[in-house]
């Protein structure tokens, strides 16, 4: 009974793999890094919150987050059928071309957003691609003071995320590479301040994955002798 279930967990594994075999990124974990074009740089940035906290009643608050930062340290889990966006990030209230030196406004954020709702690949393209209704998808950012606030996805022209390099193969925005880029709300998962949205590129060298780790110690587990009882 015990290699009949572990046989399903391999298979089901293997499947998740083949079904997303045709992505233009395997199942695995990724490092992000901040995207050379966001419209608020600098300094450069791989996700924005603009009003995430209303510092200056009357005018907008933009908040961006510097994941190439050495305090920061953002990573992309692909399972084949979602996409965790997670990890401390370092940013804040953006006050020209640096952060606001208020400790409650910069510092440490703690980002944690998962897609498990319309993951998939673009029509007719290799592209990963989520398409689903508004908050279909949710997740949350930690304040460095503490406080927790909700995020929800966004879709917008015909997707709520994409992560690739778009129909042509020449990248997004002029990066020639590997970039995610997807709509959000925050505080209140029906109402959108613009510009709020993940801009970020991907290296596309996995660090160890979870899903290679767990196929590697279930074929272990299957193929390994039973020892004989005394």
């Amino acid at each position: 009974m015990q290699n009949i279930i572990k046989g399903a967990a391999v298979a089901a594994v293997l499947g998740a793999i083949a079904a997303h075999a045709s992505a233009i990124i395997p199942v695995g974990l990724y490092n992000l890094e901040n995207h050379p074009d966001g419209g608020a740089a600098d300094p450069t940035y791989g996700f924005r919150l603009d009003e995430l906290m209303d510092v200056n009643p009357g005018s907008k608050d933009i908040f961006t987050f510097d994941i190439n930062h050495p305090d920061s340290q953002v990573r992309l889990n692909y399972t084949g059928s979602s996409i965790q966006i997670s990890g401390p990030a370092f940013g804040g209230l953006d006050v020209g071309s640096e952060y606001s030196a208020d400790p409650m406004l910069t510092g440490v954020y703690m980002i944690d957003f998962t897609y498990s709702v319309g993951v998939g690949t673009a029509p007719g393209d290799d592209d990963l691609i989520v398409i689903a209704d508004m908050a279909a998808n949710s997740g949350s950012i930690t304040t460095p003071g503490g406080a927790v606030i909700g995020l929800w996805d966004k879709p917008r022209d015909g997707f709520n995320f994409r992560l690739g390099n778009e129909d042509n193969d020449m990248g997004h925005r002029g990066f020639d590479g590997i970039s995610g880029w997807g709509w959000v709300n925050h505080t209140d998962p029906n109402v959108h301040v613009a510009a709020s949205d993940w801009l970020f590129t991907l290296n596309p060298t996995a660090v160890p994955a979870p899903a290679s780790a767990m196929l590697a110690g279930l074929g272990h587990a299957t193929l390994a002798p039973r020892r004989r009882r005394a």
